[in-house]
């Protein structure tokens, strides 16, 4: 695992109490259309769908995220809905990435 993965779980565990959430986050507000799919947003961060879920359903219930109407596939798309949350999350992963890993605070 990648210095700056290892830093935006850190930072993550640190705001949410969760490793994901943050990447989770970020890949969100990196989506083009604003519209994810659970499997393709895990197959994209290289985790598995499990790990994702809770940070997605959390995500519904404070309203950063809207469940699509099921369409004729499988998948259930969410729709990111407009929160200056997104940009947030950037701020937080570029910080995580300036962050040196053996920081501490005196």
């Amino acid at each position: 695992m990648s210095d700056n993965l290892s830093a935006m779980r850190r930072m993550s565990r640190d705001a949410f109490g969760q490793s994901y959430r943050l990447e989770v986050m970020t890949a969100i507000a990196r989506s083009e259309d604003g519209l994810v799919c659970l499997t393709d947003l895990a197959s994209t961060l290289g985790l598995s769908t499990s790990r994702i879920q809770g940070a997605l359903r959390s995500l519904v219930d404070v309203g950063l995220l809207t469940e699509m109407p099921p369409g004729d596939g499988r998948r259930r798309f969410l729709l990111r809905n407009r929160s200056a949350a997104w940009e947030w999350a950037e701020e937080m992963t570029q910080a995580a990435d300036s962050t040196p890993a053996t920081c501490q605070l005196t």
